[in-house]
């Protein structure tokens, strides 16, 4: 593959990453400018045709609609723990367990109860954070330790993928191929 190729392939993520953590633009505004950096490159470099590019935008908008009613769902949870005072009474459960230990504070927050909301199906990325900066933590910490943190759980849980697969096509138990 042409090594230009993969760099305008590459330019839309690098373009949001640059405008969220250098220029500290809103997470809208940046996803839209990455979506039109990626249509444009698309259409001009790709060659694929314009109605194509909608079409597959469309596409990806409606593959998303889970996550997206996941995400909202959640936010939505976390607005009525703050205005009935949940996360206050977390906050104060945090402080008396682990005082004056904020690591001890960010593995409980962010391995304990995110392990927790993921294995409810919740985003832990879009409650823990506001719960974070209760705690103290600057908005940037608050939101990039409950993402590493998602990030590992899905990514051990897209590693077993392969064993339970094996394991149906040979038809042993998991615990078997796992050992």
């Amino acid at each position: 593959m042409n090594p230009i190729s993969i760099i305008l392939a590459l330019l839309p993520i690098l373009l949001i990453l640059i405008l969220l953590v250098w220029r500290r633009t809103a997470a809208d505004i940046a996803g839209l400018a990455g979506w039109i950096c990626t249509l444009i490159i698309a259409w001009l470099y790709f060659q694929t045709p314009l109605v194509n590019t909608l079409w597959i935008s469309l596409s990806g908008l409606v593959a998303s609609l889970p996550i997206t009613i996941m995400v909202g769902t959640s936010l939505l949870q976390i607005t009525i723990m703050k205005e009935t005072g949940a996360i206050d009474r977390v906050v104060t459960f945090l402080k008396t367990v682990a005082p004056g230990d904020r690591v001890a504070q960010i593995l409980i927050l962010n391995i304990g109860v995110g392990t927790t909301l993921a294995a409810l199906g919740a985003t832990p990325v879009s409650i823990l954070p506001p719960i974070m900066i209760a705690l103290g933590y600057s908005s940037f910490v608050a939101i990039a330790l409950p993402s590493l943190g998602y990030d590992a759980l899905c990514t051990y849980a897209l590693l077993g993928i392969p064993v339970v697969v094996f394991s149906n096509l040979v038809g042993l138990p998991v615990q078997a191929v796992g050992g």
